[in-house]
């Protein structure tokens, strides 16, 4: 697997107004009562308060408003679970915790879901801007902490699924094999989610974020070399789609579903 500088043209990672169309108004107004006259300054105003503090390519380009977890291959198999079999999910590396949300919207009971994310500032941003501190702070469902962290992983009760949205991607090769090892440990079922990938696999400079750090971008063939080697095809690739949709390029984002193997066939 080659490791290539990134020879790309700095990306500009803010854009100023929100991409609200009339699935984003639906969205607020139903679960947070807000209506589409005020949902712009609504959402700048929680937007701006974060991208002060971070500058981070997710909040500077609104994807934070992408719910993605909907869009999963096996999004529609998660909601039937949790309906009828009461299945439990995690978000690990939530953000402002959007894909929560619209499990919630499409159903879910809180009692079923667990956000968590490194920061607690994204955790009180994400009750700003979806409205809902008291009852989610009531189930408990957010709580901050580090997947690095053992002491930590070691409080959470393992779900069913869990959903990891643009968070593996953040580290070099080395560091995302660690960050799968323990994602394992937190799913009985399958992990799902999206990240940035490409056609050519390789570790790149995070410009504009962090400084000297690396992340590693894979193509649907590297990812599933990489969890096959990880845990001994115990779990192992289902789904691995880049989308048409170049983000700058030759990145893509890349849509995956990982399944833990059953024990007939380990």
């Amino acid at each position: 697997m080659s490791v290539e500088e990134s020879k790309e043209k700095p990306w500009n990672f803010y854009k100023e107004e929100p991409p609200i169309d009339t699935n984003i108004e639906r969205f607020f107004l139903t679960y947070a009562s807000i209506s589409p006259s005020k949902l712009r300054e609504h959402l700048f105003t929680v937007r701006q308060c974060a991208w002060q503090r971070y500058n981070y390519p997710c909040l500077g380009l609104w994807t934070f408003l992408d719910f993605s977890i909907c869009r999963n291959p096996i999004y529609k198999e998660i909601l039937s679970r949790c309906k009828n079999e009461n299945a439990t999910v995690i978000d690990f590396g939530c953000c402002l915790g959007q894909d929560v949300r619209q499990l919630v919207s499409d159903g879910v009971s809180l009692d079923q879901i667990r956000g968590f994310d490194i920061d607690p500032f994204f955790i009180q941003q994400g009750y700003e801007l979806f409205c809902d501190e008291k009852q989610m702070k009531e189930k408990q469902v957010f709580r901050s902490g580090d997947i690095f962290d053992e002491q930590f992983l070691e409080t959470i009760q393992p779900a069913d699924y869990v959903h990891v949205g643009s968070f593996i991607h953040l580290f070099d090769l080395e560091k995302q094999k660690e960050v799968c090892r323990r994602l394992t440990r937190l799913c009985k079922c399958a992990i799902l989610g999206r990240q940035v990938g490409s056609t050519v696999p390789g570790e790149y400079s995070r410009r504009g974020v962090c400084d000297g750090s690396k992340m590693m971008r894979h193509s649907p063939e590297s990812f599933a070399q990489m969890w096959n080697e990880v845990t001994d095809g115990v779990w192992q690739v289902e789904s691995a789609q880049l989308e048409e949709r170049h983000l700058m390029n030759d990145v893509q984002r890349l849509i995956f579903v990982v399944r833990k193997k059953s024990s007939e066939t380990v």
